[in-house]
């Protein structure tokens, strides 16, 4: 009980994905995740040498710090305009906001701005130019490709009409059972008799 009430809270950092010129892909604010002790990870932080995982957010999710550019202090970067630029390091940087599904992309990431507008001004993602320089345009197919559905040329009424069938039978066999006279077959026979 009373270690739980002494206990420190858990170490805040930013994760830093990618560091271009001008601009800094910020992955966001997580937590230190390592078995080193507190004082050897803050010793480790603030020289900008940590190794470990960075819990992000409250996601749950662990982005191993060889997968990011930096791990920096809380207190170290500082964000302005409503998270589009950030000072750090004794300059001022941009700031594109890197969505979650490119925290654990290990190639280049891209800056370009928010399609949606507004906040943030920045949107990283994946930079697939790599692939469109493997692409030969010689390779394609000839003419013209067309996709349809697989049964495209079947009848339209053919399903329909198996469930028609289907419920006649069903209809068919729901009128027998057990007649009073203990032998099975259609039970409007026993009345016709």
């Amino acid at each position: 009980m009373l270690g739980r009430l002494l206990r420190k809270p858990p170490i805040r950092a930013w994760a830093i994905k990618q560091i271009d010129d001008a601009t800094l892909h910020l992955c966001g604010q997580g937590t230190l995740a390592s078995g080193q002790k507190r004082k050897s990870m803050l010793a480790a932080l603030h020289a900008g040498r940590f190794e470990g995982g960075v819990r992000m957010g409250d996601t749950g999710i662990v982005i191993n710090s060889r997968r990011l550019a930096a791990v920096v202090p809380l207190e170290a970067l500082q964000l302005h305009d409503d998270g589009n630029s950030a000072e750090w390091q004794g300059r001022r940087w941009a700031v594109s906001h890197v969505p979650q599904r490119a925290w654990q992309f290990d190639c280049r990431l891209v800056a370009e701005p928010n399609p949606a507008g507004g906040s943030p001004a920045l949107i990283s993602h994946e930079d697939v130019s790599h692939i469109r320089r493997h692409v030969c345009e010689d390779m394609a197919p000839p003419g013209e490709v067309e996709f349809r559905p697989v049964n495209e040329l079947e009848d339209p009424e053919k399903d329909l009409r198996a469930s028609l069938e289907e419920a006649q039978r069903w209809e068919k066999n729901a009128r027998r059972g057990w007649r009073k006279d203990g032998t099975w077959g259609p039970l409007d026979e026993e009345n016709k008799e």
